[in-house]
């Protein structure tokens, strides 16, 4: 199973975020997390206005203790926070932590942000969202195609359809994959 780290931007919207936890649930792959990467995750999306502070901090609480396991300690990483190239502190935090957390591939809208080669280094692949849930899709259909059915039948509010929710994955831009889910899930009880 695939050992995974999200940059922040990954957790936005809520769709792709809850997509990503719940194929950790369901054994696709493994969400590796840092502290640093929620604390983050939190400041953006209340000043964002998508979440207050306690409803930000509620769902990190979750996430600290239903993925517990999967938790990469400052500590573990923090002495390769000067190794790491880049600009931004942040970004310098994910990558130690991915590379701490021996995670294979670190996913990202920014591709520029987490230098390709660089990471390679340390055998961490860089991959952003669309490319990287198409590739799991590919290797992993029926596993895949079963979360996103398991999910849309715990949507109540509102409720979904495995192909609204596969809709909703597709506005929050993933859309390669969207359409492959699709036409995986044509003609099939969804």
């Amino acid at each position: 199973m695939a050992r995974v780290f999200v940059d922040t931007n990954v957790l936005f919207p809520f769709s792709l975020m809850d997509l990503m936890l719940a194929l950790t649930e369901d054994a696709v792959h493994t969400l590796v997390w840092s502290d640093h990467l929620l604390a983050e995750w939190e400041r953006v999306i209340v000043r964002e206005r998508q979440r207050s502070a306690p409803a930000a901090a509620g769902i990190s609480a979750a996430i600290r203790e239903f993925f517990a396991d999967s938790r990469v300690p400052d500590d573990d990483y923090k002495h390769l926070l000067a190794q790491m190239e880049g600009p931004d502190p942040d970004d310098c935090h994910h990558m130690a932590a991915a590379v701490a957390g021996r995670v294979r591939v670190l996913v990202t809208w920014n591709l520029a942000d987490f230098p390709a080669a660089f990471l390679a280094r340390y055998g961490v692949t860089v991959a952003d969202p669309d490319a990287y849930l198409c590739s799991l899709l590919s290797r992993s259909p029926r596993e895949v195609l079963g979360v996103l059915r398991r999910m849309a039948a715990g949507k109540r509010r509102p409720p979904m359809t495995t192909i609204d929710l596969v809709g909703a994955l597709d506005r929050a831009g993933v859309t390669l994959f969207a359409r492959s889910a699709r036409d995986r899930l044509d003609g099939l009880s969804v």
